[in-house]
């Protein structure tokens, strides 16, 4: 009889899924998940195939846990920077490590973008409920910064948290690449948007 793949154990040691996902991020950003195939992965992340298929029963639910590990990672960072007492310079701080974490690891913002886009997303379940708690973070810290419409708190932090992640793909890319503290600022002109349309919260 097949487990089911949602009752299959997940590989629990941390060093191996940091493995597997930066395997993972540099294979599928030169060729695609399609051309990219587990034993390739599991060779570059020094796992073995049977490990790979007895933990995760399929290339796709592979691909899917360790973009979720890797979109962890990316959310402790910033509920780490969410805690300045400075709700400015938190989002700042959170825009710089969205920014980091792209040019370290370009093909994430890449398949993130390309499945946000997708009506019949291969790895919805696991990307949007990572969204929601990065929009969610954003949110938190906007709402210790200016006093917002319920209807403005979602719109604004997907402005900031996408122009942080496609601005950082951008310059993964392009021939001509914009300074990175340009590229910063030009993120948080949002913030300071806000700051000038919006009553400050008094602190």
């Amino acid at each position: 009889m097949t487990t089911p793949p949602n009752a299959r154990p997940r590989v629990r040691a941390t060093a191996s899924k940091k493995r597997l996902f930066e395997a993972s991020m540099r294979l599928l950003g030169t060729r695609g998940p399609n051309a990219t195939s587990v034993d390739e992965i599991a060779q570059m992340a020094g796992v073995s195939k049977g490990t790979v298929y007895y933990n995760f029963g399929s290339k796709d639910e592979m691909i899917g846990q360790v973009l979720e590990f890797g979109a962890d990672m990316l959310v402790t960072e910033l509920k780490r920077a969410a805690e300045h007492p400075a709700p400015r310079t938190a989002l700042r701080e959170m825009a710089t490590i969205a920014i980091d974490f792209v040019e370290k690891y370009p093909s994430f913002a890449q398949i993130w973008i390309s499945e946000q886009l997708r009506p019949e997303s291969d790895w919805g379940d696991q990307i949007t409920p990572v969204y929601s708690r990065v929009i969610s973070t954003l949110v938190e810290v906007l709402e210790r910064l200016v006093i917002l419409a319920p209807e403005e708190k979602q719109p604004a932090a997907t402005a900031i948290f996408g122009a942080a992640m496609f601005s950082a793909r951008m310059r993964t890319v392009s021939d001509t690449v914009a300074d990175r503290e340009v590229t910063l600022n030009a993120v948080l002109n949002s913030v300071d948007g806000l700051l000038a349309t919006h009553q400050h919260v008094q602190s």
